[in-house]
């Protein structure tokens, strides 16, 4: 597992005493003793009795750092130039300071920190976020079906959903509802509505802005003509940022339905993003296959 240095990325030796020492010869000891590459430490900063380094990475593996003062000392009082007194230490703030435990503790610590990190992460993948999308749900001029369906069909089958509100016709309003869920810690994050070819459509840009790998397959392609249509049509998307999923799903209630019935089972089945969309795309894109059949401009994918 990886932990996150937040910012605390010094660490130092006290009873260190230097003396025509090569502080790149130092960086790159202190790099081999902890498993890094050289590049990624380097000598800040050296005082009577003192030598700091900094770790120019922000995430660490846990098995670097924990538990290795000694294979860290070692290391340093092999480079010439550098004498260490028989008391020397390592010290850190924050993550590094685990440098310094010995080795049952820090095995102790990993272990620990791992079954934390996984209680964790089944924790926010069970909890879910339904957003909806558009002016005429927040004039009121439509009811908003979807999202007590969606909150009532996640929790039925299993998750801690919400609903976290109505998203305006506008990127940056999209964006931010979708950085707001994430940085809540939901897990799964479901938009319906604004995934269609209209000037206002903005939900799979948004999916796009914080997760430019989404797959996001095609349900029904146009011609646009500048008018009603600006896109090429209506598309779907699934994402990943972190640990969490999102999904956007279109707006018309039936195709809602279809489509959480394959997010579902997809989930259940773990999918990968791609598997996923296409599972949800293909299901939403046979009801329209039944009711309009492939002529004409419209064109179902």
């Amino acid at each position: 597992m990886e932990w996150n240095l937040l910012e605390k990325t010094t660490f130092w030796i006290e009873g260190a005493e230097l003396q025509g020492a090569n502080l790149d010869d130092a960086a790159a000891a202190a790099a081999e003793a902890l498993g890094f590459d050289p590049r990624e430490i380097m000598v800040v900063d050296v005082q009577p009795g003192i030598i700091a380094f900094d770790v120019l990475k922000k995430n660490i593996p846990a098995e670097s750092v924990a538990g290795k003062a000694e294979q860290l000392l070692r290391g340093l009082a092999g480079v010439s130039g550098i004498t260490l007194h028989p008391g020397a230490s390592v010290h850190s703030e924050g993550v590094l300071g685990l440098i310094a435990l010995d080795r049952h503790a820090a095995l102790e610590v990993i272990s620990r920190s791992a079954e934390i990190s996984q209680a964790v992460a089944d924790a926010v993948a069970r909890r879910a976020c339904v957003f909806s999308s558009g002016s005429e749900v927040i004039s009121g001029k439509i009811e908003d079906t979807n999202s007590p369906y969606l909150v009532q069909t996640l929790t039925q089958a299993g998750f801690k959903a919400e609903f976290g509100g109505i998203i305006q016709d506008s990127l940056p309003a999209a964006v931010s509802a979708l950085e707001a869920a994430l940085m809540r810690g939901i897990g799964l994050i479901v938009t319906t509505g604004g995934v269609g070819a209209e000037s206002k459509d903005h939900s799979v840009e948004a999916v796009l802005k914080l997760a430019p790998n989404a797959a996001t397959p095609w349900i029904l392609k146009f011609t646009p003509d500048m008018k009603r249509h600006h896109k090429e049509g209506v598309r779907i998307a699934v994402g990943r940022v972190g640990i969490c999923r999102i999904v956007s799903l279109p707006g018309p209630h039936a195709e809602v339905r279809l489509g959480s019935r394959a997010l579902i089972e997809g989930l259940k089945a773990g999918l990968g993003d791609e598997a996923l969309a296409e599972s949800i795309a293909s299901v939403i894109r046979e009801r329209w296959l039944n009711h309009m059949g492939t002529g004409g401009s419209v064109h179902v994918q």
